[in-house]
């Protein structure tokens, strides 16, 4: 579900400026009402993530009925006190209860954002360092203009798979690939798998295009009355499957000792940010929460629940995007320990912020020019803490603050301006002498600002609608208020073009979630740049679904340009035989299937004969004389005769003119 723009001080705008029930992190309090006991629920043991059996798990399992398992049914070989064995594992509980006092956290009513900074480790409350004293005037902002994004004009427009591979490069493939073979060993020492760069392309290629082309169940691709022949002849779907479950992406064995929460699915996320990070960004940055949908029970307390979001069970992940909607960085939450795994250390005047203020200053510190980049959050990051230290490091911060975030400043109260002799439209402000400026302004609701980038001048008109006149009138709205609703939407326009064409995973297993949200990351990403090249040159991009299939389409013939090349490789993954749920079986009354035009006069895709069940030929038969024989062609999926008398593997690829 595409995600409705959010526009300050208008009846669309009334969720942004409400108060929400949102708990930063599991077993700290948000407030000070006693000193109640609250109840969390964890993994108890990391490895308890893999393939492990949860009957109470609300996703569809991925399984494929005809797969041997493995003799060994856990992620690593070796002595027991390395991992739990399999008897082991079934005793132990498959999670853990923790229970932390309500009395470490700071007071709500004061500062919601003041709580333990995420990067200590001791469990003593750190030292709060005291208020600076600030003195407020009745004086408005008058900075200069932040200069205008200008994109830098290409010499040409690339392919789509180009874009893609901008981040989904040779080393994320190459890791993806070791990693792997590297986890289907440890499962099994003896196993016979293998896999390589050419077929995890592939794989991908196949789950980009599951998500233009959704289907059901993941079977219905192969199935002969669904069939999909991009996705059937591309690959067969026992391979399919048996990558679903063994596909991995970091070392099981470094798993003790770390207190990275999200260790399985870390490098993803430190490789495509380290890409992310590179393009050019426009001064105009969001700071917003993204949630990747997840309702599974495996992932423990990682699993968050957000109200007013579209996907409200699932993994909560802080980023930094354009105006345009590019992700430039991400910060997946975990608790206490969020910013100890994130790749970006922090300087001591970030670790003396309280949690939320710290994770916005480590999104802001990977900026390539902070000086001349305005920010722009919600009402959840918003505080005097934040724009201060931003402030001191020249950087501009204009969001929604809640209003007990702004007490004993000398600003018309709530109470007055909710007055209905108060007519909407009434604005009132004060700046700190340090060039803070907190506006409040009267529309539908009371919305309370703080901003270092623009002022109240020059005020515009908006037009609102009168109940008693049913007319739309003119109220007066002032600068800084047009310029936060225009530069807000960079995140939830990322998550509107990820929802639209979203790669489907169900797995057991929790991090395959983050793995198909890094895979439509990368892809709008790659379209939003794409799109940004097209304005440069003045040319008509495609459209995102179109750009998505065409990803598809390269990285498909590129898996089958090259896999022709190592065909008699043993470990190669076109040295598959066929099976009958690959080859569709004739039905009696029913027209035989009949390969795609393009795809049966496409010489650049390997059709070379394999020997299969013995069908009849869809070349030369005729009703009354019937050939039979046992060549199938690899692409087309038909049979066609190859012996002295018969060729015609060859005229049935020979497209007449």
């Amino acid at each position: 579900m595409a995600e409705k723009k959010r526009s300050v001080g208008s009846s669309r705008g009334r969720n942004l400026i409400c108060k929400t029930n949102l708990t930063m992190f599991s077993g700290i309090s948000t407030g000070s009402f006693g000193k109640r006991k609250r109840t969390s629920v964890m993994p108890a043991h990391p490895f308890i993530s893999d393939d492990e059996d949860e009957d109470d798990d609300d996703d569809d399992d991925v399984t494929d009925p005809d797969f041997v398992p493995l003799d060994h049914n856990q992620d690593i070989p070796g002595s027991s006190d390395m991992v739990p064995s399999a008897k082991r594992k079934s005793q132990q509980r498959a999670v853990e209860v923790l229970q932390d006092s309500d009395s470490y956290g700071e007071d709500s009513e004061e500062d919601d954002n003041e709580q333990p900074a995420p990067q200590g480790k001791s469990p003593s409350k750190p030292s709060k360092t005291a208020a600076r004293p600030t003195t407020w005037h009745k004086v408005d902002l008058n900075n200069p203009p932040l200069p205008e994004y200008q994109h830098p004009t290409p010499d040409t427009i690339q392919t789509p798979f180009q874009y893609f591979t901008r981040y989904f490069d040779a080393q994320v493939i190459g890791h993806i690939t070791y990693q792997t073979n590297l986890y289907a060993a440890q499962k099994d020492i003896n196993t016979t798998f293998t896999t390589d760069e050419n077929e995890i392309m592939a794989f991908l290629a196949i789950l980009i295009y599951m998500g233009v082309v959704e289907l059901p169940a993941v079977e219905d691709y192969w199935a002969t009355e669904t069939r999909v022949p991009q996705v059937a002849n591309l690959m067969p779907s026992k391979r399919f499957k048996l990558l679903t479950r063994v596909i991995h992406f970091n070392d099981n064995t470094e798993i003790p000792g770390t207190s990275d929460r999200f260790f399985k699915v870390r490098p993803l996320f430190s490789f495509l940010s380290t890409a992310f990070r590179h393009e050019p960004q426009t001064p105009k940055q969001s700071v917003g929460e993204i949630i990747v949908a997840f309702k599974g029970m495996t992932a423990g307390n990682l699993r968050k629940y957000t109200r007013n979001k579209p996907d409200k069970w699932g993994f909560k992940l802080f980023a930094r995007a354009s105006e345009d909607g590019f992700v430039h960085d991400m910060v997946l939450y975990q608790g206490k320990t969020t910013l100890e795994a994130h790749d970006v250390p922090l300087s001591p005047q970030q670790k003396a912020l309280g949690a939320i203020s710290q994770i916005v200053s480590a999104l802001a510190s990977t900026m390539s020019s902070p000086t001349t980049t305005a920010i722009f959050a919600d009402h959840f990051f918003t505080s005097l803490e934040l724009v201060r230290y931003l402030r001191d490091q020249n950087c501009r911060y204009t969001g929604i603050t809640r209003d007990n975030r702004t007490r004993n400043l000398p600003l018309k109260s709530i109470k007055e301006m909710e007055n209905e002799a108060v007519p909407r439209g009434t604005c009132d402000y004060v700046s700190s002498d340090d060039g803070i400026l907190v506006v409040r302004w009267k529309d539908n609701r009371i919305v309370t600002l703080l901003s270092t980038d623009m002022g109240v001048e020059p005020v515009s008109s908006v037009f609102r609608y009168n109940s008693e006149t049913k007319t739309k009138e003119p109220v007066s709205c002032p600068a800084v208020i047009r310029s936060y609703n225009a530069h807000m939407g960079g995140i939830g326009k990322s998550d509107m073009l990820v929802h639209l064409y979203r790669t489907p995973m169900k797995s057991k297993r929790w991090y395959m979630r983050l793995f198909a949200y890094t895979i439509d990351v990368s892809l709008t990403n790659a379209w939003v740049l794409y799109k940004r090249d097209c304005k440069a040159l003045g040319v008509n991009g495609k459209s995102l679904k179109d750009f998505r299939v065409q990803v598809f389409r390269d990285a498909s013939n590129q898996r089958s340009a090259t896999s022709s090349s190592r065909r008699g490789s043993s470990s190669s993954v076109d040295s598959w035989t066929p099976s009958d749920e690959d080859v569709p079986m004739p039905v009696r009354g029913q027209r035989s299937h009949t390969p795609n035009r393009a795809l049966r006069f496409d010489l650049s895709l390997f059709h070379a004969p394999i020997h299969a069940k013995r069908q009849t030929c869809k070349h030369c038969s005729r009703k009354g004389n019937i050939y039979r024989s046992n060549m199938l062609c690899r692409i087309c999926k038909v049979h066609l005769c190859l012996n002295s008398e018969r060729n015609c593997f060859v005229k049935y690829h020979q497209e007449k003119h």
